[in-house]
């Protein structure tokens, strides 16, 4: 995609982020593992969280409804709680420079999504066979997959590899694993 079409989703994404730019960058500091305790923290909410559902044993409905009433409420109050807490002259010049970076980074994400959601059209309407036959396959490994292993449990490992994906490839550790992965693959073919 050109530069100036992740500019332009840089920039819109700057625009809405404005009143949360004080609360974005201890976000992005977790979640890139700034400090070497923040896997752990990462691990130890996400845990804590899973392990008050295990034991609460909600319904779905309630599941959805308290989350999107927390994110209801987080959206509310964030800006609402920085504008009044934190001073305007906080705002320096290296966080308003983190800020577009992170922002850089998101719009990257964003249009990468895009284009893969471009491929996958592309691919039904180009190769039909093969986009069905892929999708088929797929939903029914993970369907028979949601089968076999609990669904909380699946839920909670794919939160905590989500939440922990960003600082793993920040740190270069999913390259070095990926790499260790290979070597032992290519070792074993040749063996």
């Amino acid at each position: 995609m050109p530069d100036s079409e992740k500019e332009k989703c840089m920039k819109q994404l700057k625009r809405r982020m404005e009143p949360w730019r004080e609360a974005v960058l201890p976000i992005n500091s977790v979640i890139l593992w700034e400090k070497s305790w923040y896997p752990g923290l990462i691990l130890g909410v996400t845990t804590t969280l899973f392990l008050f559902i295990w034991v609460l044993e909600p319904a779905f409905v309630t599941i959805i409804s308290i989350s999107l009433l927390l994110a209801a409420l987080i959206d509310y109050l964030v800006p609402v709680l920085s504008s009044t807490f934190i001073s305007s002259t906080a705002w320096t010049g290296q966080k308003e420079k983190k800020l577009e970076e992170i922002c850089l980074n998101l719009s990257e994400m964003i249009i990468q999504t895009q284009n893969a959601w471009k491929y996958l059209l592309n691919a039904r309407n180009n190769r039909p066979t093969i986009y069905y036959g892929s999708i088929t396959l797929g939903l029914s490994l993970l369907a028979w997959l949601g089968n076999i292993v609990n669904n909380l449990l699946l839920m909670y490992l794919i939160v905590s590899i989500s939440l922990l994906l960003p600082g793993l490839k920040h740190k270069g550790r999913v390259q070095s694993a990926l790499t260790y992965i290979y070597k032992y693959l290519m070792h074993q073919k040749k063996a």
